[in-house]
């Protein structure tokens, strides 16, 4: 029974060797700056593949490019397994617009920036309330709530100066 059991043993450490590739790794080559479609083939010469995870937005760098990959470039890792990689996206995310008219141009300048979009550019007008935000402008076309924009969309917020109340020169009321 002894026998039997150490047979079995060394068969089953054997065939774990075999199936986890033991002692056999690959170095993880440098994607960083190359499209997906550049890094395959770099890839797939190693016995290795690429899985996309996320994506962000960089305008300053070329649309399509690896940002970051996992492992790093360097790393010693088994065959046939995957790098991890995020990329820069070709277009920025669009995101609805929110309601904004109605409210101060404060609040709705900070709803804007903290969604992602540029500082807005201000246009005063005379209207009866300052600082309430009477519309917002893309170009010469008003924008409405719930339309999707790119998050480097950079927005006109027209809002009320007030009505300036003049006291006139004299008044003609007798006592």
């Amino acid at each position: 029974m002894f026998i039997v059991v150490l047979i079995l043993l060394f068969v089953a450490v054997k065939f774990m060797n075999n199936y986890t590739h033991h002692g056999v790794e690959v170095v993880v080559p440098e994607i960083k700056t190359l499209t997906v479609e550049e890094a395959m083939p770099i890839l797939e010469r190693q016995s290795l593949s690429c899985q996309i995870i996320d994506s962000i937005y960089n305008k300053n760098l070329r649309p399509g490019i690896i940002i970051e990959q996992v492992p790093r470039a360097g790393s010693t890792i088994k065959s046939d397994k995957d790098i991890y990689v995020v990329i820069n996206t070709v277009m920025p995310r669009q995101v609805p617009f929110p309601e904004i008219t109605d409210i101060s141009y404060r609040q709705a300048s900070s709803m804007l920036e903290g969604l992602g979009f540029p500082k807005p550019d201000i246009k005063c007008v005379v209207s009866q309330y300052k600082d309430l935000v009477v519309s917002v402008k893309l170009g010469n076309r008003t924008v409405s709530a719930g339309e999707k924009y790119p998050l480097t969309t950079k927005f006109t917020i027209v809002v009320g100066k007030g009505m300036d109340y003049q006291e006139p020169d004299s008044l003609d009321i007798e006592f």
